[in-house]
């Protein structure tokens, strides 16, 4: 697994838990806002961070967190993904994974590990979708990964960052009505460097 970050313990990554965040390296998504471009471009990744330095910390943190999330980039794009959620869920931890779910076939390999899915849905599908992705998405694909969540059993939620020059929040609308009453669905805010 390639890892280009490991966060010992955070608050807000997998809600109501002290859960560890491993950060993997790579993505298709060229998401004009995006948060984490040294995952992203290849010129601009940074060291990796060996999985077994890692594994020996969540030993060591068994009984102090909760959980360990999976992100990115995009997790789904590491082979072993599944392999490694299931050696930290052997150590008693729950899981999260973090997906653009672009692989809808490597979701469907991770899910019997994860304990809880967070999902992105970029834009409205359609035209706009690939626009936001940089041109580099298959709405179909996400979609066929949301019926794969929508029928796991594992708890998920859907959520979009909007920003105001890519994706005004004004369109939430048309994506909560394409997800339809009951769905958990959390909107997200892009940062904004004011010039």
């Amino acid at each position: 697994m390639k890892i280009g970050g490991f966060l010992e313990s955070s608050l807000i990554d997998y809600p109501g838990k002290v859960a560890a965040v491993i950060f993997t390296v790579g993505c298709t998504f060229r998401c004009r806002y995006c948060h984490n471009p040294r995952l992203v471009y290849p010129e601009l990744y940074g060291e990796t961070v060996p999985l077994e330095k890692i594994m020996s910390l969540l030993e060591r943190r068994r009984g102090i967190l909760d959980g360990v999330v999976f992100c990115g980039g995009e997790p789904t794009m590491q082979e072993d993904l599944p392999e490694v959620m299931r050696r930290v869920r052997s150590l008693g931890y729950l899981v999260k994974l973090d997906t653009n779910g672009a692989f809808p076939e490597k979701l469907a390999e991770a899910l019997p590990y994860a304990d809880y899915v967070a999902m992105d849905i970029k834009a409205p599908f359609g035209p706009d979708y690939a626009r936001v992705c940089g041109g580099q998405s298959d709405d179909f694909e996400v979609r066929r990964s949301m019926l794969l969540l929508r029928s796991s059993g594992v708890e998920y939620h859907f959520r979009t960052t909007f920003h105001p020059d890519h994706l005004p929040i004004e369109r939430s609308g048309e994506i909560e009505r394409f997800l339809g009453a009951g769905e958990r669905y959390v909107i997200q805010h892009a940062s904004v460097v004011k010039k």
